[in-house]
């Protein structure tokens, strides 16, 4: 192995744990350090490691692209505040705002394209992945942290509305710094995140929807990049985005329809089921599909989920009773020798059971197993 390429690796893989390690240890201010890191890093990259020069195709074009794209989208989005609604702007920017936020995720952007573009340029495999996973990192350090999540929802939480959209939008990310260098990606990311913390109105969207359209809009974006200039690129370049495309598609469906059911924001849900109260028609590890429950008729023998504080619960409906116009609903896990405590009303239910997959939660149990051992 030559010396440089033995800079090139170690550069890029102390990049990657530094910033893991403030990913796992930093619970408060990680997006601060995150942007101290990057600001280390990107001209720490860029003295280490030479950047390779290389011919940019339709750069300008792609550049006015995607400030034209950043500009459109955050519009639409705003303007679903026609149908959701809207409300008074808690973040809009002042002198605290400035310092502790915009500064900060505006370091990280910048320095993260920088990183990016100059380990992109070395055409290195294994080099590309730790760009990536770099990326997807700092997006996620830019909202969150693992260091300061205490339960297993919290955790789930991280995954659905900031890891998995922040590693679609680094598939973009990654095709154009590849292909049209850093500047691009910089003032695509920092209109189209920046500017909720300069507008006095935002719309009322629920985190569920807007994490779903964080998922979608980089595919978007890099289908219509790929259609509009990828004719310029050579055939074996586009032969490989045509599977890259393809692998990204079927991911996206995927993480999309998990997405969608785990949200329950349209007419189906999914929920894991943790216990073994329900052991023989529905046993631990399984996952079910529910419908939402808008006012259906339910009667004796129906599984249902219902809402018990802060857990949903999923059992059967072994009596149902009338008194003073309230429909009471008693209900029992087929496991358990007793009846559940009290009776559950039309506001507690949230759905009714409808599919059954088995096995196929066990992951996701032993990920709270690992993030909260106790429970």
């Amino acid at each position: 192995m030559t010396k440089d390429k033995k800079v090139i690796y170690l550069t890029s893989l102390i990049s990657l744990a530094a910033l893991l390690v403030v990913l796992l240890t930093v619970k408060q201010n990680s997006r601060l350090v995150a942007a101290a890191l990057m600001a280390i890093m990107a001209p720490a990259t860029c003295l280490l490691i030479k950047r390779r020069s290389a011919k940019s195709i339709a750069k300008k074009d792609v550049l006015l692209l995607m400030v034209i794209l950043s500009v459109i989208t955050s519009a639409l989005i705003e303007m679903t505040g026609i149908y959701f609604g809207f409300y008074l702007n808690p973040y809009l920017v002042n002198s605290n705002i400035l310092l502790t936020t915009v500064i900060p995720v505006a370091v990280i952007i910048v320095a993260t394209e920088i990183v990016r573009s100059v380990l992109l340029s070395q055409k290195n495999g294994f080099v590309n992945v730790v760009a990536f996973i770099i990326g997807v990192i700092a997006e996620t350090l830019t909202f969150s942290s693992i260091a300061g999540i205490t339960g297993f929802n919290q955790f789930m939480d991280l995954i659905g509305m900031t890891f998995l959209p922040a590693f679609t939008a680094n598939i973009l990310y990654h095709h154009v710094s590849k292909n049209y260098g850093a500047l691009p990606n910089i003032l695509y990311r920092l209109i189209s995140t920046l500017y909720a913390y300069f507008i006095p109105v935002t719309c009322a969207m629920g985190d569920s929807i807007r994490a779903i359209i964080k998922l979608v809009l980089p595919l978007v974006v890099l289908a219509l990049v790929s259609a509009m200039f990828s004719k310029t690129q050579k055939k074996a370049a586009v032969k490989g985005e045509k599977i890259t495309a393809v692998g990204v598609l079927i991911s996206f469906v995927i993480v999309a329809s998990i997405s969608m059911l785990v949200s329950c924001q349209f007419r189906f849900g999914a929920l894991v089921i943790a216990t073994e109260s329900m052991t023989g028609e529905i046993n631990k590890g399984d996952m079910i599909i529910y419908e939402r429950y808008d006012g259906q008729k339910i009667e004796e023998g129906q599984v249902i989920v219902f809402q018990q504080e802060e857990l949903k619960i999923v059992h059967r409906v072994v009596r149902i009773e009338r008194i003073n116009g309230q429909v009471r609903y008693y209900t029992k896990g087929d496991f358990n020798q007793d009846e559940d405590r009290g009776f559950r009303t039309e506001s507690d239910i949230v759905g009714l059971t409808d599919v059954k997959i088995s096995y196929v939660g066990y992951p996701t149990l032993w990920l709270r197993e690992l993030v909260n051992p106790a429970n």
